[in-house]
């Protein structure tokens, strides 16, 4: 039995997981590809043991999000969840432009036409940063517990995206609809895309709305 759950956000997909165990004792529980604990939306889950041997072919499926960008805002996990540095940057408006005042500089607001462009960039892949913050292993580590032992490596993988759209861009807040491969990690992109523009930047909200063609 495979069952689409709408996870809220700060649930990671273990407590989930571990709510359905409780309501099948007796039956091997499984999901489909992680979500972020700030991240909400899709998440299929496996119930008995038939299923949960096939939920591996929804690991390699592509997967859509809606996700939005501040550029207000700097957070040392890339999102909301920070684990020790949060910062809020001031926009203001001169000569009808904005501007994030940043370090003591004062930064101009991309256009849309600008992000566009740059996006197009990514597609059909290319090599990204990967946050310290998220569940990835190296040498059977998690990613971020070596962040907590405050252990940083400089790590890029290449990742897929096949199309996006910007939903709605009203400075300093950016939401996209990005379909993608499924090791594409949706921060990575959010990162690599401030930093084209020399701004702060942090999601504050990730939706998953599908899972190859099963939609929220």
């Amino acid at each position: 039995m495979f069952l689409k759950i709408n996870k809220p956000s700060w649930y990671t997909s273990y407590d989930i997981v571990e709510k359905f165990k409780r309501l099948f004792p007796n039956e091997k529980v499984g999901h489909s590809w992680t979500l972020d604990p700030m991240a909400s939306g899709l998440l299929i889950i496996a119930i008995g043991r038939q299923s949960t041997k096939h939920i591996n072919k929804f690991l390699w499926a592509d997967k859509e999000y809606e996700t939005t960008i501040d550029f207000s805002i700097y957070s040392d996990t890339w999102d909301l969840d920070y684990f020790d540095t949060f910062k809020k940057y001031e926009v203001v408006e001169k000569n009808w432009k904005k501007w994030i005042i940043k370090d003591w500089k004062f930064i101009p607001a991309p256009t849309q036409e600008q992000i566009k462009q740059v996006l197009e960039k990514l597609i059909p892949e290319a090599e990204l940063p990967l946050t310290m913050f998220s569940a990835k292993k190296v040498n059977w580590k998690k990613l971020y517990e070596l962040a907590r032992q405050w252990i940083y490596l400089n790590l890029k993988q290449k990742m897929k995206i096949n199309s996006f759209e910007i939903l709605d861009y009203n400075f300093p807040k950016l939401t996209l609809k990005l379909n993608v491969w499924s090791w594409t990690y949706i921060r990575s992109i959010g990162y690599w895309l401030w930093q084209q523009f020399w701004l702060p930047g942090t999601l504050t909200m990730l939706k998953r709305t599908k899972i190859w063609e099963i939609s929220l």
